[in-house]
């Protein structure tokens, strides 16, 4: 689990180093490893990131972050955080990105990219790498297609004079967008986070989107374009079986040897009836247990906020602006 967020602030509607280092504060408690943020700004990309939790790191910001930005707090898994190179924003050349999930077919993808080397450890490395350097004529929808594991994702491309901010969410990790009342866009890992960002930074929430698994979309002056659906890639299926036919194996009509006589209607009515007795039982189990999941997660949301409104009135974040 890591966090990621962005940013697209128009007409000076507020300050967005201010946001930078709000997102970098909220987004800490899914990873504390590393820390990061990328933006354009006067036609160049900047990418800023080290091995330092978010509210450090957010001290030690540059105060001239440009309008849109991406932002991103590492929960370590592959590749060691004291490499930069392991920390998110990821510079692939081309383009710049952030990523919460896992990439299980990193080396396959970076395989396949056209003069690109590794230069860390890190899974999510392959993903930008493919989306930069994939073989020409390879459209983004099967770049992002191509990735297996879960993913949320922001990205930016280097030097682009229209500074547009892209955004894919292909499966598993969440990613939730919202638009504001003066036009401009912020994103966030999830809901409860960004809308206390808008809060602490005076924004005004008019849209918010959760981003429904294989989406991608394109944001430029804070307004979402290019809506496109993305293939998701999933490692296991679901086959409902019927129960009408029987299977490949009980097809013929001499029974093996191995196979017991089939069971008299009487043992087989007794049979259904223990069957359905512990079908109940489990659904039973299966409807409590989502029960004390829900309140579980209620519980960490309250704590969470909670914890954080603490902090910010004990005055920890008192630098935060």
């Amino acid at each position: 689990m890591c966090g990621i967020g962005a940013f697209q602030i128009v007409g000076g509607e507020c300050d967005p180093a201010m946001v930078a280092r709000v997102l970098l504060r909220l987004l800490e408690v899914r990873g504390r490893d590393a820390s990061g943020v990328a933006w354009h700004a006067d036609g160049q990309t900047y990418v800023h990131k080290a091995a330092l939790s978010g509210s450090v790191f957010a001290r030690q910001l540059d105060k001239s972050v440009g309008t849109t930005g991406i932002v991103h707090t590492r929960w370590a898994t592959q590749g060691n955080p004291r490499n930069n190179g392991n920390n998110h924003p990821i510079d692939v050349g081309g383009v710049v990105g952030v990523h919460n999930g896992h990439c299980s077919n990193d080396d396959e993808l970076l395989s396949k990219c056209v003069d690109y080397k590794r230069k860390a450890q890190v899974d999510s490395e392959a993903i930008f790498a493919y989306i930069a350097h994939a073989p020409k004529g390879v459209k983004l929808r099967d770049r992002l297609a191509a990735v297996r594991g879960g993913a949320a994702l922001f990205w930016l491309r280097s030097h682009d004079k229209h500074e547009r901010l892209h955004i894919a969410r292909l499966q598993s990790s969440p990613l939730v967008l919202g638009e504001t009342k003066g036009g401009s866009l912020i994103g966030a890992s999830t809901e409860d986070i960004l809308r206390e960002t808008a809060k602490r930074c005076k924004l005004t929430l008019e849209l918010v989107h959760t981003l429904p698994e294989g989406t991608y979309v394109r944001a430029e002056g804070g307004r979402l374009h290019e809506w496109m659906t993305v293939p998701v890639q999933r490692s296991w299926t679901t086959v409902l079986h019927d129960y009408t036919k029987p299977s490949s194996a009980t097809r013929s009509t001499r029974r093996p040897k191995h196979m017991p006589a089939p069971l008299s209607a009487a043992d087989q009515q007794t049979l259904d009836a223990l069957l359905a007795a512990e079908d109940e039982v489990m659904r039973n189990a299966i409807v409590d247990q989502e029960i004390a999941d829900h309140e579980a997660d209620m519980l960490e949301t309250d704590t969470l906020r909670d914890a954080l409104d603490r902090q910010f009135r004990m005055g920890r974040y008192g630098d935060r602006y």
